[in-house]
C-alpha cells in the first residue's frame, strides 16, 4: 500500500475509478450516466486540485481530490475543498478512503488551514457521518446539502 500525488499521466486512472464509483451509486442508471461526464476531470483540473491516489500493487484503486489553495469560508471556519473521494467498489469498506482523508487532512493541517470542506453527494452521507465529520446546516436555500466540516484546530 502507497498513497501518491497524481500527475497528469494518471488522469485515465483517475477517472476510471470515478466512473466505477459512480456506477455502483444507489441511484439511476440515466442519472449516473450523465453524472459521470460532470464528475470526471480533465488535464486543466491539475492546475487546481491535487490529487492522492491509494496504489496498490502499484495500481491506483482510490483517489481523493482537493484545492490545497483556495479559501472557503464557511459557518465553522476557514477551509478548504476536498472536492472528491472515490474507492473502486471492489475495494470499498476496506478503509481506503478514511486514510486518503486522513492524508488530505494531515496536508490541510501542515498548510495551517483551519478546516476542510466536503460537499458530499447524497450516497456517501452515511460514509461522512460514519467517520465522524461534523455536518454543516445549510444557510440559505441555495447552498449545497450535504456538506460536512473537519476541523483542523
Amino acid at each position: 500500500m502507497t498513497i501518491e500525488t497524481g500527475t497528469p499521466m494518471d488522469l485515465s486512472a483517475i477517472n476510471r475509478i470515478i466512473t466505477q464509483a459512480v456506477m455502483a451509486w444507489p441511484m439511476p442508471e440515466r442519472i449516473k450516466r450523465l453524472s459521470v461526464p460532470v464528475i470526471c476531470y480533465d488535464s486543466e483540473d491539475f492546475k487546481h486540485y491535487q490529487f492522492l491516489l491509494y496504489l496498490e500493487e502499484q495500481m491506483p484503486i482510490a483517489v481523493a481530490a482537493w484545492n490545497p489553495d483556495t479559501v472557503l469560508h464557511t459557518a465553522a471556519g476557514k477551509g478548504r475543498l476536498l472536492h472528491g473521494l472515490y474507492v473502486l467498489p471492489d475495494c470499498q469498506g476496506r478503509g481506503l478512503g478514511r486514510l486518503l482523508m486522513e492524508r488530505v487532512f494531515e496536508q490541510a493541517a501542515e498548510a495551517h488551514v483551519e478546516g476542510v470542506l466536503i460537499k458530499a453527494e447524497r450516497a456517501s452521507v452515511g460514509f461522512f457521518e460514519h467517520c465522524g465529520l461534523e455536518r454543516l446546516a445549510a444557510r440559505s436555500e441555495t447552498d449545497y446539502p450535504y456538506q460536512f466540516w473537519r476541523s483542523l484546530k
